[in-house]
């Protein structure tokens, strides 16, 4: 029985509207992109294991448990099917189930899914529009594909927790949330919807293949130029930004603590928040560059400042006045924020025993939060997708059920499948070859700020045709502290696009700028709320020139909401959501610490891009263009998931617990070794006896103080006593060689050039060497961490030089321009700094 049909009988009210997932990931990263694919109209459907006899737990109809909350806030809104995977006949379930779905997904190493039978050329018998994903830690292939990968190892074989820390004489620090399996997870789902617009345009499917390293490293953008080219390896800064603006950082208050980032516009409301007139006049001070040079005298005063006041008083004075700052807020506080409260991020959703718990929001909103339902007991639904599927009747399934190939668990509350719309035959193979977006045009408004030059970067990735609109040159806002830092800004996220220049405060300029926005199919920009407004460039003004315009907006804070007019920087957004509050060296856990790479602005880029290719979905499905309205908070409280009804519905106290994993796992987290270099490791149960017959104290595995987990944590001072001193055995390298031989999951913590040195980075094509006007050898930056198998073979571009192809672009689209003024980008910086 089919209960698919060809088009949909009512207008598309999401992205992905019609499609089919069959999603078989576990644990983190996999149900987190398949969560995202939820929220974008998907229908997933769980594939889990038959659970074995008796061994499922009993369940307490009048509260959640921590482990169902996790479930909660990762499966949410998604079907749940129980099928032994292992078996003939489970198998043949399985790959009939691919015949009438559009995307099948896993998180399993590489070769499970072949010793399985359900790997992609075994499903394409099935289903020859399959679109396939596989999410690992180091990808599908280089010498590190099959080693074990959590989070904290990818964290630090990318580079950045080493300089992820309060000096260079103390510890790498991991940030507190699974940013490594979270990011991968939202790198997934971007490349199943640019998978699923190539199969619109061509019929054909395609796999996707995603490594959380991949992902890590690509996110270092600017520090990989600074570190490989320019020999500048990113050093522990924590009181200054990417940018070289200071006063920037995480500042002790009389209570809790804050961040904040104060560029040289807001300094003078700062100074006068902090009664502080001298530091205007003070030529240590009073110019941005004069305070990178002197930010140690200016760090130790303003410390003494902010202990004057409680963090709340600070917040709200400051961002009263333009300033930024955030109050380092705790798991569950951050849900009782008003701007979470007013934007949606807050959602109580029910069971059908009647339990609700809160969840966190749809950050792109595309999805009617009403219709969301808390997540299904395993193999609640088998039933139901079997019979609607496959057509199996009641006594069929209870042999199945009988014979272990599947688990019909309890079905109340049993939703039917919605109608797939079934995609069209595949072109000849000459035209499914080809990216995504090709014929897609991007206009990316001005500015380097990563959370929109990030996102427009990925998307040149995918083939669209991104066009940078500039400043005319004598506008430069706030130059760069050296040369060196602009071409790393400029090379580490411009790759791959256009440049042309529009003065937006004359007619001209904005004509210019309204005739683009009447051929393009997006327009990216990161605009306070209410500039465009104020240019004559607000949506119903684009719409109106081009009725099919995507108006992609990035804010702090969105574009409602008591907190929309505020400004904000990636610090202070780090401290609003929430990872901040446990992210610490565990050699000084009061202090709290940013993650060293802008993930604010990088996660608000990935959300935005997520965003841009569901709408340009929807287009396709409605015909019309839209304002997406992206805030990098919603963005960062979306990384809260599992945690939200944790700590909001059960209560659990989310501590920092730098030497503990994300289930209470130890031995965890870094240990100096014999060259002073350091290593991480996350051992779980599975591998305790490798790990102690690896340290060279098999004694360890059956002491009576470690023998479980729960007894490790019960002993945890008696434990690392004994763990920490052993590391000193060895060198870093020797550690690293013994458990990659071992199929130990450990690393060594990597500098940004050794990262990008790892033969697996190597190996996957990491490492990109473009040419560059001002460099005669060209500039190092890293490549796309997205492998889509349809991609052609194509040279990679560099970024371009500012304004230089402002010509060929107007008369490529019929419009009329002044002259511009072309300089190479290192004239340009040394003009803005006169």
């Amino acid at each position: 029985m089919n209960a698919s049909a060809t088009v949909p009988t009512s207008s598309p009210s999401a992205p992905l509207s019609g499609l089919r997932v069959l999603d078989l990931c576990r644990v983190v990263s996999g149900p987190f992109g398949s969560l995202l694919l939820a929220d974008l109209g998907a229908e997933v459907i769980r594939v889990e294991s038959v659970p074995a006899p008796g061994s499922a737990a009993k369940i307490d109809h009048t509260r959640l448990s921590e482990d169902e909350a996790f479930n909660w806030g990762l499966s949410r809104n998604k079907h749940s099917v129980a099928i032994n995977l292992k078996s003939d006949e489970g198998r043949r379930l399985f790959q009939e189930m691919v015949a009438q779905a559009d995307v099948v997904v896993d998180n399993f190493r590489p070769g499970v899914t072949r010793r399985l039978g359900v790997d992609r050329e075994s499903l394409l018998e099935f289903n020859p529009a399959i679109i396939t994903c596989s999410l690992t830690g180091f990808g599908g292939d280089g010498p590190w594909s099959t080693m074990p990968a959590y989070d904290p190892i990818v964290q630090a074989m990318c580079g950045t927790m080493n300089y992820t820390r309060l000096d260079e004489g103390t510890p790498p620090v991991r940030w507190g949330i699974p940013i490594g399996d979270l990011f991968a997870g939202i790198f997934s789902a971007i490349g199943l919807v640019a998978a699923v617009i190539h199969r619109d345009r061509t019929g054909a499917g395609q796999h996707v293949d995603v490594s959380m390293l991949d992902v890590m490293l690509a996110l270092n953008t600017y520090r990989v130029p600074q570190a490989l080219t320019f020999g500048q390896e990113p050093l522990p800064a924590p009181f200054e930004g990417g940018q070289g603006t200071v006063p920037f950082g995480n500042f002790e208050c009389s209570e809790g603590w804050v961040a904040t980032c104060i560029s040289q516009r807001m300094w003078p409301a700062a100074a006068r928040v902090m009664d502080r007139p001298d530091l205007l006049t003070d030529e240590r001070f009073n110019t941005g560059q004069a305070r990178h040079a002197h930010r140690e005298e200016l760090v130790a005063l303003l410390q003494e400042v902010f202990k004057q006041r409680p963090a709340d008083w600070w917040q709200e004075n400051l961002m009263a006045a333009g300033v930024v700052c955030g109050k380092v807020t705790g798991v569950a506080d951050v849900f009782r924020h008003p701007q979470v409260q007013a934007r949606g991020m807050s959602v109580d959703i029910t069971d059908e025993f009647g339990r609700t718990a809160t969840v966190v929001g749809d950050s792109l909103k595309f999805s009617d939060v009403s219709t969301w339902r808390a997540p299904r007991q395993v193999g609640a639904d088998t039933a139901m997708v079997l019979r609607t599927l496959l057509g199996l009747d009641g006594p069929e399934l209870d042999r199945l059920a009988g014979a272990g190939v599947i688990h019909c668990g309890d079905d109340r509350g049993s939703l039917p499948l919605r109608e797939r719309v079934i995609p069209s035959g595949a072109t000849e193979p000459s035209r499914q070859i080809g990216r995504p977006l090709e014929g897609t045009t991007v206009l990316e408004m001005n500015g380097d700020e990563p959370s929109k030059a990030f996102a427009a970067q990925l998307l040149a990735d995918l083939g669209a045709d991104v066009i940078r609109v500039e400043r005319p040159f004598g506008q430069v806002m706030e130059p760069y502290p050296d040369e060196s830092r602009e071409a790393s800004f400029r090379a580490g996220l411009n790759r791959g696009k256009r440049s042309v220049v529009a003065d937006l405060k004359t007619p001209e300029g904005l004509d210019f700028l309204l005739g683009l926005a009447g051929h393009a199919d997006v327009m990216i920009d990161n605009y306070r709320p209410g500039v465009l407004e104020r240019l004559g460039l607000d949506y119903d003004t684009l719409s109106a020139k081009n009725g099919k315009l995507i108006a992609t907006s990035i804010t702090g804070f969105g574009h409602s909401g008591p907190w929309s007019a505020y400004p904000a920087f990636d610090n202070a957004i780090q401290a609003l959501g929430g990872g901040m509050s446990i992210t610490v060296d565990h050699t000084r856990p009061e202090v709290p610490i940013r993650w060293g790479n802008p993930i604010g602005g990088l996660t608000g880029a990935m959300f935005a891009a997520l965003g841009t290719l569901g709408a340009l979905r929807l287009r396709s499905l409605r015909g019309h263009g839209q304002r997406l309205d992206i805030s990098l908070f919603d963005s960062q409280v979306a990384l809260l998931s599992y945690r939200a009804p944790q700590a909001v519905t059960v209560g659990k106290e989310f501590v920092p617990e730098p030497r503990r994993g994300g289930s209470g796992s130890l031995p965890f987290g870094v240990f100096r070794t014999a060259d002073d270099k350091w290593f991480t490791i996350c051992i779980t149960q599975q591998f305790w006896a490798k790990f102690c017959e690896a340290a060279g104290h098999p004694e360890w595995i059956e002491d009576p103080r470690f023998v479980t987990e729960p007894l490790r944590r019960e002993n945890e001072d008696d434990l690392y006593a004994l763990v920490e001193p052993s590391f000193l055995g060895r060198t870093a390298p020797e550690w690293e060689a013994l458990y990659y031989s071992l199929k130990l999951p450990g690393a060594v913590v990597l500098s940004v050039g050794e990262a990008f040195s790892h033969p697996q980075a190597i190996a996957r094509g990491m490492r990109l060497r473009l040419s560059d006007v001002d460099l005669v050898d060209g500039i190092e930056v890293a490549n796309a961490p997205l492998k889509l198998s349809a991609d052609p073979d194509l040279a990679p571009a560099g970024a371009p030089i500012p304004g230089a192809d402002t010509a060929l672009v107007a008369a490529e689209f019929g419009l009329q321009t002044t002259d511009v003024e072309v300089e190479v980008p290192s004239a340009r910086w040394r003009d803005a700094r006169v």
